[in-house]
């Protein structure tokens, strides 16, 4: 625990020993608890052109005369559009119904570097001058465990606001302990008689030290209804499907795969990525029906920028605007979102941006987390009406 976390629970327990509201006070009753949305971050800049590939356009051949996807490879979705040939295990999704591809997704005046994009898309705000959009769902929720990124390293997304939210490296060995110097103090301060918000924040946070632990428990006792590959990807998404089975409240969980900047070689290495999130996807999603779980889980994949309409010399692709977004989940409203790429009118080189990718976020907040999207974002965003 560092200086901000002991500062933090430090001002927890003032409010608790006072009486006072607090950040676990606030707006519980905006959400059942129910619904979780998953975040994939797709790091690097994912070429939206071969992951849902227009096919059917001579211009696209043409930019790309050594990486472009064959016609006879493709796995058709319509007339126009199909999708990369490693994303086979998603194809019965799509069939389903529980696939929707969000074309054209950006931002106005695109940034190219993959900090300040992605710094962009973190906070949705074009300046990066906010804290991440999902540290503010955590406020309006009101439980800061409501939120949990799988991996090392908090992303921007999940960083700032009132509380630090858990980064869980390995789920098996997570604990959330405090240091021995203060644990009698803290619990001497639990252990006061309290009353109305006093009680429920005295609750809270008894649940928040003893979660953790339960946690382990119930995790031992979880077991995967299908065998997930064995890739670092596929097993945060285990872990993540153990943490929504497991009943542990998770309104949002993030996660990351990283690699997609495809500067040189880029079909080897992008072939190799997408094989790697539709096998992980897959698995989790067939996971989560056979759980009886599907119809509560949403995936919302994104990456900061595409990538350059035309190859480089070195059989790869530079950074770029437009890109491409999935969704996937039972109550999603499975297709094709948003007009096919126009390759014949870019912007320097790039595709032109179609959907603000603020009004993804917003229909995901509005329709599935029941989250005014307004009051994360700040103004109003239209969006597909992909869920």
């Amino acid at each position: 625990m560092n200086r901000r976390d002991f500062l933090k629970l430090t001002a927890l327990a003032i409010a608790l020993r006072s009486g006072m509201p607090n950040f676990l006070a606030r707006a519980a009753a905006l959400a059942d608890g129910e619904r979780t949305l998953v975040v994939v971050q797709l790091s690097g800049g994912n070429d939206g052109l071969n992951t849902l590939v227009p096919y059917s356009s001579g211009a696209y051949y043409a930019a790309r005369p050594t990486i472009a996807i064959p016609k006879r490879e493709i796995i058709p979705l319509d007339e126009e559009l199909g999708m990369h040939p490693n994303l086979r295990q998603l194809a019965a999704l799509y069939d389903d119904g529980d696939l929707a591809w969000i074309e054209s997704v950006g931002y106005p005046n695109a940034n190219r570097s993959h900090f300040t994009s992605m710094a962009i898309w973190h906070t949705a705000d074009l300046g990066a001058a906010r804290e991440g959009w999902i540290s503010r769902i955590v406020e309006r929720v009101g439980d800061p465990f409501c939120a949990t990124y799988l991996g090392s390293s908090l992303p921007g997304a999940l960083r700032g606001g009132e509380a630090t939210l858990p980064a869980i490296d390995d789920l098996a060995s997570f604990r959330l302990e405090l240091p021995d110097a203060v644990h009698n103090g803290f619990q001497a301060i639990l252990d006061l008689p309290r009353n109305a918000e006093a009680a429920f924040i005295e609750q809270s946070t008894r649940k928040m030290l003893l979660d953790s632990k339960r946690l382990q428990q119930r995790a031992a006792r979880y077991r995967p209804a299908v065998s997930y590959p064995n890739t670092s990807f596929a097993r945060k998404l285990q872990e993540a499907a153990t943490l929504i089975a497991t009943g542990n409240d998770e309104r949002v969980i993030y996660l990351t795969l990283g690699g997609f900047d495809t500067h040189a070689g880029q079909r080897s290495q992008q072939d190799r990525l997408l094989s790697t999130l539709a096998a992980g996807l897959s698995a989790f999603q067939n996971d989560l029906r056979a759980q009886g779980l599907d119809d509560k889980v949403l995936i919302l994949a994104f990456s900061e920028f595409g990538r350059r309409v035309a190859e480089n010399g070195s059989a790869g692709t530079d950074h770029g605007e437009g890109g491409v977004m999935l969704a996937l989940g039972k109550a999603v409203r499975g297709g094709i979102h948003g007009s096919i790429p126009d390759l014949e009118h870019l912007h320097r080189g790039d595709l032109r941006y179609q959907q603000d990718f603020r009004g993804v976020y917003a229909q995901a907040l509005d329709r599935w987390l029941n989250v005014p999207s307004r009051e994360v974002l700040g103004a109003d965003f239209p969006g597909p009406d992909f869920v």
